[in-house]
């Protein structure tokens, strides 16, 4: 059975769609902020750099317990070289063990000496890896202030965007609300279909919705349809809006 429903309301139904092609515009658009993409981006190089923190923090560790470790080495042969050398000042020594003590002075100022120069590369290796990670913890702090700023703009762009969404689907609501309930229902069931566009204005002998032009038959059909008749495209099943006086001619 053919639906029938008043012309003016099939007319009003194009400012539905407009209304309803605006809101999936506005939802685009909040799906789509470029802040989206650069606050993903920004959280994948969060992710690189924390990494980056822990190996180097591990590193810094690492080399702080090499320096305590040094630096507790260099005190033992420091201290014990100032007793043998406390001895050797002290005098009366025999000769043999004279000997033994210089023997062992010679040898912890040369162990000693080599411990200082080691103690100096970790302390050195110590300064960079603290050094890396201080530049490290800055960058952090950086990249943390700009995602701040990232999602402060992209609340606000949704912020805005909830707020034109709901005034025009309240603009939606009120326009659709008068129109034929069946009308309405055919609407909706195509628009579900055809990407939320389920009506759509006669363009001299096509579809203005799938942009497809009328074939004899069909073309016979829509200049036969009485103003009240409701008329589906043959090609995309969209409500064709016919306009007061038809466009078309036999």
């Amino acid at each position: 059975m053919s639906l029938t429903a008043p012309a003016r309301d099939q007319r009003r139904l194009l400012d539905v769609q407009a209304l309803d092609t605006r809101l999936a515009q506005i939802a685009h658009r909040a799906r789509t902020l470029p802040e989206h993409a650069a606050i993903a981006a920004l959280d994948g190089t969060e992710r690189t750099l924390r990494d980056e923190l822990v190996a180097a923090r591990t590193v810094a560790s690492d080399v702080e317990r090499e320096a305590t470790r040094a630096e507790t080495e260099v005190e033992q042969v420091r201290a014990r070289a100032e007793r043998t050398s406390q001895r050797l000042a002290a005098g009366g020594t025999p000769a043999k063990e004279l000997q033994q003590l210089l023997a062992e002075a010679e040898a912890l100022t040369r162990r000693l000496r080599s411990l200082e120069d080691a103690q100096l590369e970790v302390m050195e290796r110590q300064e960079s890896a603290a050094e890396a990670v201080a530049a490290l913890e800055q960058r952090a702090a950086g990249l943390s202030g700009e995602r701040a700023k990232l999602v402060a703009a992209r609340d606000t762009a949704l912020t805005a965007a909830r707020a034109e969404h709901e005034q025009v689907g309240a603009q939606r609501a009120g326009a659709i609300g008068q129109l034929d309930k069946g009308l309405v229902a055919l609407y909706e069931q195509v628009r579900a279909k055809r990407d939320g566009l389920g009506a759509a204005p006669v363009v001299g002998e096509t579809c203005g919705g799938c942009r497809m032009p009328f074939t004899g038959t069909f073309r016979g059909r829509v200049t036969g349809a009485g103003p009240d008749d409701v008329v589906q495209c043959e090609e995309c099943d969209r409500i064709l809006v016919r306009s007061p006086e038809p466009e078309l001619r036999r």
